[in-house]
């Protein structure tokens, strides 16, 4: 082939919007560390050296993120809140300090031997959003090596109309993309709901990931449409492709929704539909974001944070710490703790096999029932830390009553000591994740077993349409809007309602505008998110109708395909709430 003749690559749009430009291939910025034996005499200079590197990083990223708040508002510049927590995580920092003194070894491989650790335990977990972190990790580690090496990161004056091509573009690299020149983004790697695709959506710039070889294929200088309405690159276009797109208008980037003051308590449509938003944690370091935010307390905390990176889990009274430290957080409207939704190479032998369909085996409540000592272990401390506040227990990856039951006997019996040794243990709401399609068509059955539901909409998206959302081979079939799943959503909701127990909805649905007024149409009137984007969804929903997002609801799961669903929203939407919806927050074909 040619390397003038027209080629095109299928990926994921992570935004919206049409661009026609010049590709500027990026490094991702990866350094390789190697192995050097440090002197004893040599030792304390090594720590210092790492430590020293940790305040320039620090540095550089409170630059980025002064810089992220004056282009995407506060609802986004979150992001590097968390890479600035990773440096000042005392864990992390200890365990690159006690590998240097008891290896002798050079700060370098040291980073590189305890964040690879880390990245294996997310690497394994089913939660996609977890999965996602990894790159703040890598991001993280990444400025770091170079802070080591002495180096400055890399700056690249861009031409205009550039189309940044790199194989995986770590989060502070976008934020750092000079925006005037910068018009669009292609990568092989990445997701919906990675760190790189938030901030892109949050600055309205075009982007497809999931590209493949594409990086490999392009070079710097090439003429290339970034197509992310149609989840689509081409390298090369024929003049009459061009042409073509060249008759349509482009993209314009819309300014981001700055945070106002905070505000509390439930958000209310224009025709008085009382809304609660509630708040997705994983790190204690997050916690303070809760109130700042304006969220009525913890919808879901993800415990997996508590993972060590050698594939064991913390002791009772380390988890009692921490679960106590969220209760006292949450205040009166209280945390829902998930129980650890694990894999089998997360067993504290580390010795399993590899599954060879991991998103069907043992995971979640199933591992937690078949390695019940490490289950009773997190239920005791859970039981114990409600004594500080409102704590729930939500199991994970229920798929019946007998999950659901064979859970309760596991918290009854740990109860039952506690009470005999004379603790107090106050009474504890039980939950289920909704998120496969047994528990959906049982979902009233499991509603008389609860006190709760939570759907989590990512795997029940996955586990509905049978598509791993990390497969490039599938991503086509993946598609959140499909009328099977707005069922399935509509279902729960309907379960729950009739049993009178509340149904949390969570998950990138939850915090995405226009995702969320369709689950309002379904009946959703519970929704927790990351706490950053919880302004965002106040003020849509203090924008849009109840009413009419009923409509336009019923209106969808009558659709035959997922094409006919986001039609409709998106027409519908522009024409009823045109200066709520622009179109960076309007969902674009296949971007999941």
């Amino acid at each position: 082939m040619s390397e003038t003749q027209e080629s095109r690559y299928k990926g994921v749009g992570v935004s919206t919007g049409v661009v026609v430009g010049r590709v500027l291939r990026t490094q991702t910025g990866t350094r390789d560390a190697y192995r050097t034996r440090i002197d004893d005499t040599e030792l304390e200079r090594e720590l210092r050296r790492f430590h020293a590197a940790v305040r320039l990083a620090r540095r550089q990223l409170m630059a980025i993120k002064e810089k992220a708040e004056k282009e995407l508002g506060k609802d986004h510049a979150y992001i590097f809140d968390a890479h600035l927590l990773m440096l000042e995580d005392e864990k992390l920092i200890n365990d690159v300090d006690g590998y240097i003194r008891e290896e002798r070894s050079n700060a370098e491989w040291a980073l590189k031997v305890v964040s690879d650790r880390l990245l294996a335990v997310y690497a394994e977990m089913k939660d996609e959003y977890l999965r996602e972190r990894g790159s703040d990790i890598e991001d993280v580690v990444q400025r770091l090596l170079v802070a080591l090496r002495g180096e400055r990161p890399p700056h690249r004056k861009l031409s205009e109309s550039a189309v940044i091509v790199s194989e995986d573009l770590l989060p502070s690299a976008i934020a750092e993309l000079d925006l005037d020149y910068a018009q669009a983004v292609a990568t092989d790697s990445g997701g919906w709901t990675s760190h790189m695709a938030i901030i892109a959506r949050g600055l309205g710039i075009p982007t497809v990931v999931g590209l493949g070889d594409f990086y490999r294929r392009a070079r710097t200088g090439d003429q290339v449409i970034v197509d992310a309405d149609r989840s689509e690159v081409i390298l090369n276009p024929s003049p009459g492709t061009i042409e073509q797109y060249e008759s349509r208008p482009q993209s314009t980037r819309e300014s981001p929704i700055k945070t106002s003051q905070t505000i509390t308590g439930p958000a209310a449509t224009v025709d008085g539909v009382q809304v609660t938003l509630r708040a997705n944690v994983e790190l204690p370091a997050e916690f303070a974001s809760v109130r700042e935010y304006g969220a009525s307390g913890v919808g879901l905390y993800r415990s997996e944070f508590l993972l060590r990176g050698d594939h064991t889990t913390p002791s009772e009274d380390e988890q009692y710490r921490a679960y106590a430290e969220l209760a006292r957080m949450a205040g009166e409207e209280g945390a829902i703790v998930r129980l650890f939704d694990l894999g089998a190479l997360t067993h504290r032998d580390g010795a399993a096999e590899a599954e060879r369909n991991p998103a069907l085996g043992l995971r979640a409540i199933r591992f937690g029932l078949k390695y019940q000592a490490l289950m009773r272990t997190q239920v005791r401390a859970i039981l114990r830390a409600a004594t500080e506040g409102r704590l729930s227990i939500l199991l994970p990856m229920v798929a019946d009553v007998a999950d659901v039951n064979r859970a309760r006997a596991v918290i009854e019996d740990e109860r039952a000591d506690l009470v005999a040794a004379g603790d107090r243990v106050p009474e504890l709401r039980i939950g289920a994740m909704i998120e496969i399609p047994s528990a959906v068509i049982t979902a009233e059955k499991i509603a008389r077993a609860v006190d709760f539901f939570e759907l989590g909409t990512n795997d029940l998206v996955q586990y509905t349409l049978a598509v791993d959302r990390g497969n490039e081979e599938v991503a086509d079939w993946f598609r959140t809007l499909h009328p099977a799943v707005l069922f399935g959503i509509r279902r729960t909701i309907d379960a729950a309602r009739g049993l009178g127990i509340p149904a949390i909805v969570c998950g990138e649905m939850a915090s995405t505008p226009a995702y969320s007024i369709l689950l309002i149409g379904l009946g959703a009137v519970e929704l927790s998110m990351t706490p950053a984007a919880i302004p965002r969804i106040r003020r849509v929903l203090g924008q849009i109708s109840a009413g009419e997002a009923r409509r336009i609801a019923l209106d969808c799961l009558d659709c035959e395909t997922a094409d006919q669903v986001e039609e409709i929203v998106t027409r519908e939407f522009r024409e009823l709430w045109p200066d709520v919806f622009p179109p960076e927050n309007l969902p674009a074909p296949n971007n999941g």
